[in-house]
C-alpha cells in the first residue's frame, strides 16, 4: 500500500492514510495490538511495525515530520523513542513532509522472512562526508510492583491466561551530525513516555 508513493516538494505523507481501511478485503488479519494496558487480537494488529520502519527510514532521509506518537507501552522489535505508533481509535498517526527541492521514492519490501524494509530515493544534497546517528536515551525506568487477576466473564472456569509485565519508561531520542567523523550538531528528535503494566493474569468465571 506505501510502496510506489512519489512525494512531491512540500507534500505530506499520511500512513494512517495509505494503509487504511482495516479489513480482511485490504489484505489484514486478527494480531495483537496495545488495548489499556493489555494486548488484544485486533484486525491489523502490528501495522505499526511498518509505520516505525517507515519512521527509522524516515529520520535517516532527513525529512520533516509533522506527526509521531510512542506506543502506550514499550515495543520489542526497536530501542525505546525509535518507534511511530498508529491507531483509528485514538487518532494516532505517522505523517512527514518531502522537505526537499525535489521528488522522492518510497520503496516498501516484504519477503518470506516477514521483514520490512524500507528506501527512500531522491537527489541527494547532503554534503559528502556527512553522516546521521541516532542515540537512545532512557531518563526513567518505571517497574510494577504489584500483579493483576482480572476476571473474564467469557471464559469457563478453570481458563487462566497469563500476560508479562511492561516496564514503563520515560526516553528521548538525539540525532548526532557528524562531518567527516567529527561531531558537530546533537538535537533531541523526539521525547516517549510508555507505561508500565503489571503480571496480569484473566481468570475465567464463567460457569
Amino acid at each position: 500500500l506505501i510502496n510506489g508513493t512519489v512525494l512531491f516538494p512540500g507534500e505530506e505523507f499520511s500512513t494512517y492514510n495509505a494503509v487504511k481501511p482495516f479489513t480482511t478485503e485490504n489484505g489484514y488479519f486478527m494480531a495483537g495490538s496495545y488495548l489499556n494496558g493489555m494486548v488484544v487480537d485486533s484486525m491489523g494488529g502490528g501495522i505499526c511495525q511498518v509505520s516505525t520502519t517507515l519512521y527509522n527510514a524516515v529520520i535517516r532521509a532527513e525529512l520533516e515530520i509533522t506527526q509521531r506518537h510512542s506506543h502506550s507501552m514499550v515495543v520489542t522489535y526497536v530501542k525505546v523513542s525509535e518507534d511511530a505508533a498508529i491507531a483509528e481509535s485514538s487518532g494516532k498517526d505517522f505523517t512527514f513532509v518531502n522537505n526537499y527541492d525535489y521528488p522522492i521514492y518510497i520503496e516498501g519490501i516484504t519477503g518470506p522472512d516477514k521483514k520490512v524494509t524500507f528506501n527512500i530515493y531522491g537527489v541527494e544534497t547532503r554534503p559528502e562526508g556527512r553522516t546521521v546517528e541516532f542515540e537512545n536515551e532512557i531518563i526513567q525506568t518505571l517497574t510494577p510492583e504489584t500483579e493483576r487477576i482480572i476476571a473474564d466473564a467469557s471464559q469457563g472456569i478453570g481458563y487462566v491466561k497469563i500476560q508479562s509485565a511492561h516496564i514503563g519508561y520515560k526516553a528521548r531520542l538525539w540525532k548526532i551530525v557528524k562531518e567527516n567523523g567529527v561531531e558537530v550538531s546533537r538535537e533531541q528528535v523526539n521525547s516517549s513516555s510508555y507505561s508500565m503494566s503489571p503480571r496480569t493474569a484473566a481468570v475465567g468465571i464463567n460457569t
